[in-house]
């Protein structure tokens, strides 16, 4: 039986790991074409490689560093990760303004790490008062947080465009399986979870309790919470542990990479061979449908775009399945843009938030271009329209035609991505436009 050590006391805040001490910014600017902060404000002094020099010019002159400080230039940051990624050096600046978050906490650090933690009773409790809350137009903060509250609610309207003829059982042969649904879903969303038992019995997999199963832990750490973070990752990890290291399933990207994560993380005292096992047993639920058939029954004047979370990396399980499925029926902006859920930035800079993810629906609203993904006019005749006689050689833009009035449905494979997408979702002919888990749309 593999050694539990989760009762050794739990790490302080991470320093700079010996690479990250001999790395430098070399002030490419590779992180300014990809941060969503810059790309939503166009202001230089907010993109990680500015940052970059602020923290090397506090650390030279660590009398200026102080709480008011390291929390003004930590909430200027929404941690999705995108200039970690492209870093020639290797820089992580998440990952530093997290170890700043964490060596100088605030009363943020107390009610996040409260938020997540402690949100059993509170999330339920806030979506059902929300309920009864008019509806709320504005920008001013009270209305912006009803809106969040409000976007915990469960969609009602949302039709289930995709539907499961035939199970594929060749992959699943009876593997054992934990779920990890996350906080969101086993809280707030609870048909994503119920959706996904179902589906995964279905397969053929021997569902296991999840019950003990908690946070992933990486919110907490990137609000500068790594005590809560791995006292969260110690027990998931005993978990696993304790079912025998079964497959582990999850359908949420962040979820997913909290997850990856665990197995870089030296402090969980991992036996010879564990942390290999841990990534082999990870899975996006996504992946496990083998040769399933499906059935899609979409409105032709419905446009669905599929926003892709940060947290994927470039790597999306959900949007390929989505893309072989709906085909023709779902895009994606041109470039992917972050909603601006940021975790914690929520309570330090929702107006930022607020920004980026302004930009992101300007991208997710934009006419596609393409015939293929257009609206089909049956308006007119056959070779009378305008979409008939599209060229693809043209680089002109294709307007749709007059008589069809679409209608979006915005749909993402991460629930924080839902909720802040939903919780700032314009309208559009009238209606806010809806907004979905991929689950939202299936039927098992």
């Amino acid at each position: 039986m593999t050694q539990d050590n989760s009762h050794k006391t739990t790490p302080e805040a991470k320093g700079p790991t010996k690479k990250e001490r001999e790395a430098a910014c070399i002030l490419c600017g590779k992180c300014v074409s990809v941060c969503p902060v810059f790309l939503a404000t166009k202001q230089e002094e907010l993109t990680p490689k500015a940052k970059q020099r602020t923290i090397a010019s506090l650390k030279e002159n660590t009398q200026k560093l102080n709480v008011t400080d390291c929390n003004k230039l930590a909430e200027m940051c929404i941690s999705c990760g995108k200039c970690a990624q492209t870093c020639p050096q290797g820089l992580n600046f998440p990952k530093q303004l997290a170890n700043m978050r964490a060596a100088h906490s605030g009363w943020r650090q107390w009610v996040w790490n409260r938020w997540v933690n402690q949100g059993t009773v509170l999330w339920p409790m806030l979506s059902t008062l929300s309920k009864a809350a008019p509806d709320s137009k504005g920008k001013n903060e009270t209305t912006r947080f009803v809106q969040s509250i409000q976007a915990m609610q469960s969609p009602t309207d949302i039709p289930p465009y995709i539907a499961i003829a035939e199970y594929d059982q060749e992959l699943a042969k009876g593997q054992r399986v934990l779920l990890f649904a996350g906080c969101t879903a086993n809280r707030v969303q609870k048909s994503w979870k119920k959706k996904s038992e179902s589906i995964l019995k279905n397969l053929g997999y021997q569902l296991l309790p999840a019950k003990d199963l908690t946070c992933c832990g990486l919110t907490l750490e990137h609000a500068g919470v790594p005590d809560a973070a791995h006292k969260s990752r110690m027990q998931n990890l005993r978990t696993w542990r304790t079912a025998e290291r079964p497959l582990l399933v999850t359908f949420c990207a962040t979820c997913y990479l909290g997850l990856a994560e665990y197995a870089h993380d030296e402090s969980l005292d991992w036996a010879e061979g564990e942390q290999e096992a841990w990534t082999s047993a990870l899975r996006p639920l996504s992946s496990l449908w083998g040769n399933s058939l499906f059935t899609v029954d979409t409105p032709s004047h419905l446009l669905i775009r599929y926003h892709q979370p940060c947290h994927w990396h470039g790597k999306d399980a959900d949007y390929a399945w989505l893309k072989e499925v709906l085909y023709e029926e779902i895009s994606t902006p041109d470039s992917a843009s972050c909603c601006g859920m940021g975790g914690i930035a929520q309570l330090g800079n929702r107006n930022l938030t607020r920004t980026v993810a302004s930009r992101c629906w300007d991208n997710l609203l934009q006419k596609p271009l393409k015939k293929d993904d257009s609206i089909p006019c049956y308006s007119k005749p056959q070779g009378n329209c305008l979409c008939d006689l599209y060229d693809e050689e043209d680089d002109e833009t294709l307007e749709l035609c007059d008589e069809v009035e679409s209608t979006y449905l915005v749909i993402t494979g991460c629930s924080g991505c839902t909720l802040q997408l939903r919780g700032t979702a314009p309208t559009h002919n009238g209606e806010k436009i809806k907004v979905g888990h991929w689950l939202d749309i299936l039927a098992p």
